[in-house]
């Protein structure tokens, strides 16, 4: 976790060159940096600045860095470039269609320093007439901000879920604390989160707050009490914690866990039972001063009392989760323990950074039986695609991988881009010779619904397409979901057996979650992927799990159950 913070403060460092005009190779050297630190297996805390320089692209003032960032959770030089620059600017290169120099261009006319300002003066015209810019461009603007405003105020489930690893770390070491757990929209998996919920009982609760407020990671405290705490955390986001009695931990858990929609049907339900349910307990209606709970220690036992089933907290956002506890026809929601392998990572054939032979290894590592190795085809100039002549190359190569090991294959696949018109960036012959065909779209994003609907069909109908990639080809707080005829993609996945991807990249998380749940009952397979471009990405098969969780999805309906061999005949009889 460490590696990937130091990594996502160099990418931030690179950005904030890049708006104070600095040299280009320098700005490029961070972004290296940060690649090699986000894939590196060793952490950075243990290494010495030798071992340090030894990492390609890393020269001594990177090392010192890195050094400097694992002993005090800060870089000098980061902070002064911060101060120096308004921190609105690095917000605004997330709106589609502004970089660097737009950016810095708007500041130093217009004074633009805020998606707010940006908003403001694109809703008055005024960017229109500046050179370089028109209507056409101050409209996509406007879009471009929906967006952006919603990842500055939300974050990542990923990144919520390093922050709340990092706030727990720390705590767990606090004298007196019996049990300690995330809540709110977190434990629920969503896709963003607008702030961490912890909750936590404690024989000490005096220590865990102290404890909690004075912590490394705490900007700065917003509310401090005798059994709650508010901080805001070092990348802006409110933090509450909440320390609770463990006779009550059950009832506490359930309530901050929500969703709101969830609990106020469940305490519909609890009145008509003649009990009244909050976050101490369960209490008989007829108890008015709630002296004699009859239920909170545990979350099942709150749901037993109301007759239910224990309900996972993915399945809590009112979508008939109640009605099918009171039946006990909840799903056996799929597991990550499931997973077998994954379809869909990235090599330094294209441009992942590890070789083939690593991530091979460490997706053995995980426990899993195979992988599909499935870098980019030739189309996608900046990713290194490769050409139809490498990627015989790169068959040959796991041929004879596989010939050394019968408990782990390598698939070859390949995300092949899904051209404009709507077919594919390889020809039929080569296509017939891969494990696994993911087709993707990677370019003409702004096509017409119609037209882009056609171009995914058309590439279903082609027979060695096994499965479509991030469908909807959003990305979380930078550029929005391309239109398309959810309904008619739908129908034709299920004609031509053509699988949809739950793509697990923290900033896709694509099939949404809803869109998941329709695949399933229409009986569309789901193959949950990583598109992993690094060793430590594979890690991402959790939130692809979490997403399918949320869409009801059990073990038989995700491809990646199966074994090589079984994945084998189902591509070959779909």
């Amino acid at each position: 976790m460490l590696n990937r913070q130091f990594a996502g403060l160099l990418y931030e460092m690179a950005n904030l060159l890049e708006l104070d005009d600095d040299n280009p190779f320098r700005i490029r050297a961070y972004k290296k940096a940060a690649m090699a630190f986000e894939g590196l297996t060793k952490d950075i805390s243990t290494m010495t600045l030798e071992e340090l320089m030894r990492i390609p692209g890393v020269g001594r003032g990177l090392a010192e860095k890195a050094d400097e960032f694992s002993r005090t959770g800060r870089v000098k030089e980061h902070q002064d470039l911060r101060r120096r620059i308004p921190q609105g600017l690095l917000s605004m290169l997330n709106v589609s269609g502004l970089g660097a120099k737009r950016v810095r261009f708007l500041y130093e006319t217009l004074k633009i320093d805020s998606l707010g300002k940006l908003k403001a003066a694109a809703e008055g015209g005024k960017l229109r007439s500046l050179p370089g810019f028109a209507e056409k461009m101050e409209t996509n603007i406007l879009k471009g901000l929906e967006v952006a405003v919603q990842g500055v105020e939300r974050m990542t489930l990923g990144e919520a879920r390093l922050r709340m690893a990092e706030v727990l770390g720390f705590l767990k070491g606090t004298d007196g604390i019996i049990r300690l757990e995330p809540a709110g929209s977190l434990r629920r998996g969503k896709e963003t989160v607008g702030d961490l919920d912890i909750l936590c009982s404690s024989r000490n609760p005096d220590k865990v707050i102290t404890r909690f407020i004075h912590a490394p990671f705490s900007k700065r405290t917003l509310a401090a009490g005798e059994t709650k705490a508010s901080v805001e955390l070092m990348n802006g986001i409110q933090c509450d914690l909440r320390v609770v009695e463990d006779d009550s931990f059950g009832a506490a858990l359930q309530y901050f866990t929500g969703s709101k929609e969830h609990n106020v049907a469940l305490r519909e339900r609890a009145l008509k039972l003649g009990y009244t349910v909050n976050e101490y307990g369960l209490y008989r209606t007829s108890d008015d001063k709630k002296k004699k709970p009859l239920a909170g220690k545990t979350e099942e036992e709150i749901y037993k009392k109301l007759g239910l089933q224990w309900i996972p907290p993915e399945l809590r956002e009112q979508r008939g989760e109640i009605e099918a506890a009171e039946k006990g026809k909840l799903p056996k929601l799929i597991e990550e323990a499931d997973i077998r392998g994954c379809f869909h990572s990235h090599t330094s054939e294209s441009d992942g950074r590890n070789t083939l032979e690593e991530m091979a290894a460490a997706a053995r590592k995980k426990g899993w039986e195979w992988l599909g190795s499935a870098d980019h085809s030739q189309a996608l100039k900046m990713t290194n695609g490769l050409s139809p002549d490498r990627m015989r190359e790169k068959i040959g190569k796991i041929k004879a991988l596989n010939k050394k090991s019968k408990s782990f294959q390598v698939l070859c696949s390949s995300e092949v881009d899904i051209l404009a018109d709507g077919s594919m960036d390889y020809d039929d012959d080569l296509m017939k010779e891969l494990d696994f065909v993911i087709a993707s779209v990677h370019s003409s994003f702004k096509q017409p619904e119609e037209k882009m609907t056609e171009r995914i069909i058309r590439a279903m109908d082609n027979p060695h397409v096994d499965c479509i990639g991030h469908l909807s080809g959003r990305l979380l707080g930078q550029r929005e979901a391309y239109a398309i005829d959810y309904e008619k993609i739908f129908e034709a996945s299920r004609r031509t057996g053509t699988a949809l991807e739950i793509n697990g990249q923290p900033d896709r998380q694509d099939l949404y979650d809803v869109h998941a749940t329709t695949a399933k009952g229409m009986g569309i397979r789901i193959a949950t992927n990583t598109d992993a471009h690094s060793i430590d990405q594979l890690d991402h098969m959790s939130l692809a799990v979490t997403v399918a969780r949320r869409a009801w999805l059990e073990k038989k309906d995700v491809l990646n159950t199966m074994s090589a061999r079984e994945v084998r005949e189902w591509c070959d009889g779909e």
